[in-house]
């Protein structure tokens, strides 16, 4: 029951609307990632971007993968992503 409640408190944060739109791929992709190091910080923030570089050593391949086809991280972030800097 609470992987229900957290997967529906996931759901909704990654659905409210920000100043930076997440994509679908990015979402699915990066949930349990974002759940497990970075819930408590608001979906397109700075903060949620620098709490998922500082645990990218420990991000799932789908997720970096995901990112890397996105707009939401730099080509450098994906590199640095990938040598777990």
């Amino acid at each position: 029951m609470k992987k229900v409640a957290t997967l529906a408190a996931l759901t909704l944060v990654l659905s409210a609307s920000s100043a930076f739109a997440v994509s679908q791929v990015v979402r699915q992709s990066c949930a349990s990632d974002y759940a497990a190091y970075c819930s408590q910080y608001k979906v397109g923030t700075a903060k949620l971007r620098r709490c998922m570089k500082d645990h990218s050593h420990m991000l799932k391949a789908e997720c970096i993968k995901a990112l890397g086809h996105s707009n939401e991280v730099t080509k450098q972030d994906i590199r640095d992503y990938q040598a777990g800097r």
